[in-house]
């Protein structure tokens, strides 16, 4: 059942829904109306977002849209508008129906003076943030338009219009380069037409807490382009001093840089958290300072009343300064610095007090928590009295340490999230208080460059390019020492790749194994046959060294054969690029040792783990025609025994027959000693399918079987790299 409002006098226009009748219109955006709405089953009012006609035969336009209603439907989460229904109206365009909150936007609200208020809304944002940009999908226009309150007054983000997923990123929607979102909380990077994450949003999280605050937007322009110009090179405009406690965290989400901004949402939080639970002690005593100075002082149970996380010190500290009020000549508008007069005893008993505090804080290695009761609080409470304090500068030198010690012990032990939350702290204390400069701050950084470099190192050793370059993106994130990471990015950069074709002279053909690939790690990367070998190669090997042949026979018989087989005799017919057969561990071993011989270089039978690490890219078997296996499933691959190697189709790596023609000899014992060793890989002999990694099997050492064949390892270092071909 469906009906066109009756009070609307575009009555006529309005399109047909079933089970909902259109009151009014409640706003217009560049490709959608939204209109008030009953619900007739349930008598009750919703929003309905419906596409306009005229934007509707813009396909580009249609997508961006139907996305939308997908992104939310996705999205349950009580501070992020939810939706009902998806449909399309009877001519064909798309439409959601969302609840109505009627309690307005953000824009319609004034918040200035009132930061309780403003850190739960903050609270609630991020809190909805955090949980979208888990599910890779950044909003890309968080402004007070688009935040709503619902009847509770609670705030809801809205509008994921123009919001995009990482995990399906359609650049045809999208389009390359194509700058959306609103100019005025727009990050740089987003303005610019750039790849964003979910920093974009925390960015104009920070351009939105200005606004709320001060009532006004950081940056203004005539036009949107010079308005990407300042939010792209200006700095964060300097709060009045009553908000200068929020400087700090600002600038840190509003940094043009995204890798100088918090990590995510949950970090930004927890400054937020620690702004609230600060309350006006700790960094903002400047504000309690200019706030005595305005009205009569109130006792301290009226201001713990208020909220007001101070501690008992806090508030004695502060009413020593406002006794002195007659002897200091000083403004509210006076930088910090003005209190560097002499206190009176009163105000110097206080501080005597704090510093006290703040060094059994720091024995009991309550360095930045808890909040209202660390170290670092207690110590940039005395300077907001004594800016200049020796003993609450060197103080902090010393929390600084103890987050150092921290640090690294974190980064060392592979925390690296409990390590980059520390320097977070370690930061924004610094931010705060302007210790860059100081030698606490100073030999922190020193010590978390020296464990950094010293990781990155024994990466670059290892010849490990992808877990080197880890290191350099983790080193930026941490934002210390970063003259050092170019040149590191460098050198990562200049280490081989995965599947990097390399040869020695007078070698085989070679491709490179990182240490790291996929989901498995090795001490060391090596460099691997890109084939096996040939017979061709064996023949040669065997003139040269006159080696006897090894017996052979199948590996599923135990019965020697009435035939004697032999590498050259398999029993068929071979050509001299097809795999060589019937030659044992033994014979390979000898194979390897001739080969380093001739060129110098380190070539072994690799282990099971080192076979399996390079099988990565190939993990799963192919299907019919793309592996020299026995018939299966039906498939016939059309070769018989062996074929010539790299006949098939290679793994993502470049590795040709690890999944089949001929299984491979490994150096590992078999159970039962080392008279039996480890084969690997399927053969042509084998009808096997799944993962290749595992097709192990074993064999004697000292025979050879029709369908074993070998391909070498050779050993690399940063010294011994072999050439690209």
């Amino acid at each position: 059942m469906s009906s066109a409002s009756a009070t609307s006098p575009d009555a006529e226009s309005l399109p047909d829904i079933e089970g909902y009748r259109l009151l009014r219109p409640l706003g217009r955006g560049g490709m959608a109306v939204v209109h008030l709405a009953l619900q007739i089953s349930l008598e009750r009012e919703v929003a309905i977002k419906l596409m306009a006609a005229e934007a509707s035969t813009d396909a580009e336009r249609a997508a961006r849209f139907e996305r939308e209603a997908r992104i939310i439907a996705r999205l349950e989460h009580p501070a992020i508008v939810g939706i009902h229904e998806v449909g399309r109206t009877a001519d064909g365009r798309p439409y959601y129906v969302m609840p109505y909150l009627a309690r307005g936007d953000l824009s319609q609200r004034d918040l200035a003076g009132d930061e309780a208020q403003v850190i739960e809304i903050l609270a609630s944002l991020l809190d909805a943030l955090g949980y979208a940009h888990a599910r890779g999908i950044v909003h890309r226009d968080v402004k007070p338009e688009n935040v709503l309150f619902d009847s509770g007054g609670r705030p809801q983000l809205a509008d994921f219009g123009i919001a995009l997923s990482r995990r399906s990123v359609n650049l045809r929607v999208t389009g390359e380069g194509l700058a959306l979102g609103s100019s005025g909380y727009m990050s740089p990077e987003q303005s610019r037409g750039e790849e964003v994450d979910g920093r974009a949003d925390l960015y104009s999280l920070g351009v939105l807490t200005y606004e709320l605050l001060t009532g006004e937007l950081p940056f203004k322009a005539a036009d949107a382009l010079t308005l990407a110009m300042l939010h792209a090179q200006s700095p964060v405009p300097r709060l009045p001093p009553e908000l200068a406690h929020w400087q700090a965290f600002i600038e840190k989400a509003m940094a043009k840089d995204p890798r100088r901004r918090f990590r995510n949402a949950q970090v930004m939080q927890r400054a937020l958290d620690a702004l609230a639970a600060r309350g006006l002690s700790g960094f903002s005593l400047r504000r309690l300072w200019l706030q005595a100075r305005a009205r009569p002082m109130r006792s301290p149970p009226i201001l713990i009343g208020l909220g007001l996380a101070g501690t008992l010190a806090s508030v004695l500290l502060l009413d020593a300064l406002r006794r002195q009020e007659g002897g200091l000549s000083m403004s509210p508008e006076a930088p910090a610095s003005s209190l560097t007069s002499v206190l009176d005893p009163a105000a110097e008993a206080a501080v005597r007090r704090r510093l006290d505090d703040a060094a059994l804080q720091l024995a009991r290695g309550d360095l930045v928590t808890p909040a209202g009761g660390n170290a670092a609080e207690s110590f940039l409470a005395v300077l907001q009295a004594d800016p200049e304090r020796g003993e609450a500068l060197d103080g902090l030198d010393a929390v600084l340490d103890g987050l150092a010690q921290r640090i690294v012990a974190a980064l060392g032990a592979g925390q690296d999230e409990a390590g980059l939350e520390l320097i977070d702290q370690a930061r924004l204390l610094a931010d705060s208080a302007r210790l860059h400069e100081r030698p606490g701050w100073r030999r922190l950084e020193g010590s978390v460059a020296a464990l950094m470099r010293q990781r990155v190192e024994a990466n670059l050793a290892a010849l490990d390019r992808p877990g080197a370059e880890a290191l350099v993106r983790q080193w930026r994130m941490l934002g210390v020492a970063a003259e050092e990471i170019d040149a590191f990015a460098e050198r990562a950069a200049s280490l081989p790749g995965a599947g990097l074709r390399l040869a020695d002279s007078g070698g085989p053909p070679l491709l490179y194994v990182p240490a790291r690939l996929g989901n498995s790690r090795l001490a060391q990367g090596f460099a691997l046959m890109q084939r096996e070998v040939t017979r061709g190669e064996y023949a040669r090997f065997a003139a040269a060294t006159r080696r006897d042949a090894a017996p052979c026979r199948r590996r599923a018989s135990l019965m020697p054969t009435v035939q004697r087989r032999r590498w050259d005799g398999p029993g068929f017919d071979q050509q001299e690029a097809e795999p060589v057969v019937c030659v044992g561990a033994a014979d390979a071993r000898a194979y390897a040792d001739w080969l380093s011989a001739r060129t110098g270089a380190r070539y072994r039978l690799p282990s099971l783990g080192e076979w399996r690490h390079a099988a990565q890219a190939g993990v799963r078997q192919a299907r019919c025609g793309a592996a020299n296996l026995a018939e299966r499933d039906g498939c016939r691959d059309g070769v018989r025994h062996t074929a010539q190697a790299s006949r098939f189709p290679v793994d993502g790596l470049g590795f040709a027959d690890l999944s089949g023609n001929v299984a491979e000899w490994t150096s590992d014992c078999a159970r039962g000693g080392c008279a039996r060793r480890l084969v690997a890989g399927g053969s042509w002999r084998e009808s096997f399918a799944g993962d290749v990694r595992l097709a192990v099997g074993e064999a004697e050492e000292v025979r050879g079987y029709d369908d074993v064949g070998f391909r070498l390892l050779r050993e690399v270092d940063a010294e011994t790299l072999p050439a690209q071909p």
